[in-house]
């Protein structure tokens, strides 16, 4: 018996020696197949993605801040990873290119990002800028998703195959405006509408007339004024001028202008519901208007840092640097446009647009999104999201909530 135990000692003697050598050999071959793979796969790529603000000029109003928006997008993608394609990961680098609030400028800022930047997508621009840099993105077949819309041909229509639209716009907004509108208005039947005087209201106001007849609603008249305006006295005092309007609409303006309409027309002993349907955050009109005209005023901006917000917008905010304004025009186009190249699986701008042009659904920073607009505009380019509301009511910020995204025709 004891002879046998010493067997099984020796035994277990050698082959403690033999099982690590075998650890040894083994962890020889894993590790080259390791650092193999770890090589093949290299480090995260780079994917350039263009964005065509207006940095300078009088639109800087909306897009300096914007620029900001847009990097902490980036920085979000990035700290993800990147933008995962094909089992490889693109870190996002971020192009700016200044249009300086004018045709002209955007016009050459587009040129640049496309031939001397060779970006293959674009994030913006807004308002009516797209007149001049849409012709170049679409002949340079760069993939460009604007952030507002004036309805003006060539800006985006069927003969715009690489345009898409990446914010809820005029139209996009309108459904969840009035929807909101009729909770906390519910009386309001009978508007006047102003609005700035950029080349939209013929092609805008017909589809605008169509969407407030469906709820029942019905326009007395359409204010213009041009952008360049600083005077608004003249405007609020038209607008109130109309005794049988049950409410006032801004559809198109700076924050400035929308809130000294507000302003001039409760100046004149007018507290009638006064609704903007823009992305001009409440405590932006406040500011300007002031606490005694800051009432029965609903607005489809953002509320910085607010509860019912998506945790993705108060996380955009926070690392811009926590500070207003926040419109967020371009970000949720961006942060769709990811999520799409990722859908796509390629960076190629052509197979990322059929692969788009195929969803129902997108993702956006204020929640699911859903694509439209072939009636609309002649082709089905249009996110739309879910739509903010929040209210002024005795010279504070009340915040509202938000309206289902609803679907574009």
């Amino acid at each position: 018996m004891q002879t046998n135990r010493g067997a099984g000692n020796r035994k277990r003697m050698w082959a403690a020696p033999v099982i690590c050598a075998c650890l040894v050999i083994g962890l020889a071959l894993i590790m080259p197949c390791q650092a193999l793979a770890q090589q093949k796969a290299g480090p995260a790529k780079t994917l350039k993605i263009g964005a065509i603000l207006a940095v300078s000029g009088w639109y800087a109003a909306f897009d300096a801040m914007e620029a900001k928006h847009l990097q902490a997008v980036a920085d979000i993608i990035n700290d993800k990873g990147g933008i995962s394609v094909k089992g490889e990961k693109y870190k996002v680098e971020l192009v700016i290119e200044d249009g300086k609030s004018t045709i002209d400028g955007f016009g050459a800022a587009a040129t640049r990002l496309s031939y001397d930047d060779k970006v293959k997508f674009v994030i913006g621009p807004s308002a009516f800028f797209g007149l001049a840099s849409t012709p170049v993105f679409e002949e340079a077949k760069v993939l460009h998703v604007s952030s507002w819309n004036t309805f003006q041909p060539g800006e985006m229509d069927a003969n715009t195959p690489y345009a898409f639209l990446g914010m809820n716009s005029t139209l996009g907004i309108l459904p969840g405006s009035m929807k909101a509108m009729k909770k906390l208005f519910p009386n309001v039947k009978k508007l006047v509408v102003t609005t700035a005087d950029d080349g939209a209201p013929p092609y805008m106001m017909p589809k605008v007339k169509k969407i407030l007849a469906s709820e029942g609603m019905s326009v007395i008249d359409t204010i213009l004024f041009p952008n360049e305006m600083e005077d608004f006295s003249p405007i609020a005092t038209k607008a109130n001028s109309y005794k049988d309007a049950d409410g006032y609409m801004n559809l198109l303006s700076s924050p400035v202008g929308v809130a000294s309409i507000i302003k001039g027309v409760r100046a004149l002993g007018n507290n009638k519901p006064f609704i903007c349907v823009q992305t001009v955050p409440a405590d932006e009109i406040l500011a300007i208007c002031g606490k005694a005209a800051g009432d029965n005023v609903m607005t489809s901006g953002i509320a910085p840092l607010a509860k019912a917000n998506p945790a993705l917008i108060n996380e955009v905010f926070t690392r811009a640097g926590g500070k207003p304004p926040m419109f967020l025009l371009n970000a949720t186009g961006f942060w769709t446009l990811y999520k799409v190249i990722e859908a796509a699986d390629s960076i190629d701008p052509a197979v990322v647009k059929a692969k788009w042009e195929s969803m129902d659904k997108v993702e956006t920073l204020f929640g699911p999104g859903l694509m439209g607009g072939k009636e609309s505009y002649g082709i089905k380019h249009a996110v739309t999201h879910p739509v903010p509301y929040n209210m002024l009511m005795k010279g504070e910020v009340v915040v509202g909530g938000y309206i289902p995204a609803s679907p574009l025709p």
